[in-house]
């Protein structure tokens, strides 16, 4: 491998845990990437299922899979940052354990972010018990406008780490950590430009939507005025327009 091709590695980052039954189709999904420079660092959160035996067992003979284990439970943030603090890769990409990559995203996503980056996300299909649905992301995405809704998930979403810089998961709030994370790196200045292309796929499990809707609002009232910093008043409009965009979203998906 030539310097300038290293230059290009990605970096996977997989929180793992309790997925036996689907982490085998998420692997697959991995290995057949037609972009081969990449390293996939897994991070079991103590699974109790088999999942990290399993995962152990179909890493054995690729030099690629970084396995690692946390020491106690910490949740997806804290299994994230261990991710983010052992990758080596210029551009740093997550995927859920249950999640699966179409075999051409990293090549897709890689020549994108030549062009376009140093922020970039992609679309993607949502699998769900009776539906399979299209998520098209925006073409641009900025700070304010995913503070009404976010288009940007770990599944697809892409970046430079040379360019935007070190950047983690809060670990001490345990819901929405995710958009926070986007949210923290876009507050920067960046914009997220949209890869139009779907190339990965969602799997929407029954525990993915279980919580009540009065506690996810409140979930979201907390991130606004407690995490971010915006005042009550501007938190409450942002968690009305967070509400009909979610609503929006996923009307269609059953």
């Amino acid at each position: 491998m030539s310097i300038r091709d290293n230059d290009f590695k990605v970096s996977i980052i997989t929180p793992l845990f309790n997925v036996k039954n689907y982490f085998e189709e998420t692997f697959s999904s991995v290995i057949s990437q037609t972009y081969k420079n990449f390293e996939w660092i897994i991070v079991d959160d103590i699974s109790t299922d088999g999942s990290y035996e399993l995962a152990k067992k179909l890493s054995l003979h690729d030099e690629r899979i970084i396995l690692l284990k946390l020491s106690e439970k910490g949740g997806p943030a804290k299994a994230r940052n261990l991710g983010l603090k052992t990758a080596s890769g210029r551009y740093i990409t997550f995927l859920d354990s249950d999640d699966l990559l179409d075999a051409n995203y990293l090549e897709e996503q890689v020549a994108f972010m030549k062009e376009n980056g140093p922020l970039i996300t992609a679309s993607y299909r949502r699998l769900a018990a009776k539906t399979t649905t299209d998520f098209m992301v925006p073409k641009i995405s900025t700070y304010k406008m995913i503070l009404n809704g976010n288009n940007l998930s770990c599944l697809t979403t892409m970046y430079d780490r040379y360019v935007i810089g070190e950047n983690y998961f809060p670990e001490d709030f345990s819901k929405a950590e995710d958009y926070v994370f986007w949210l923290n790196i876009l507050k920067k200045g960046y914009v997220a430009k949209g890869n139009q292309k779907i190339l990965a796929s969602y799997r929407i499990l029954p525990k993915s939507r279980s919580k009540g809707k009065m506690k996810q609002l409140r979930i979201m009232y907390h991130t606004y005025h407690k995490i971010l910093g915006i005042n009550w008043l501007a938190s409450c409009y942002h968690v009305v327009r967070w509400a009909i965009y979610g609503l929006k979203k996923y009307r269609h998906v059953k």
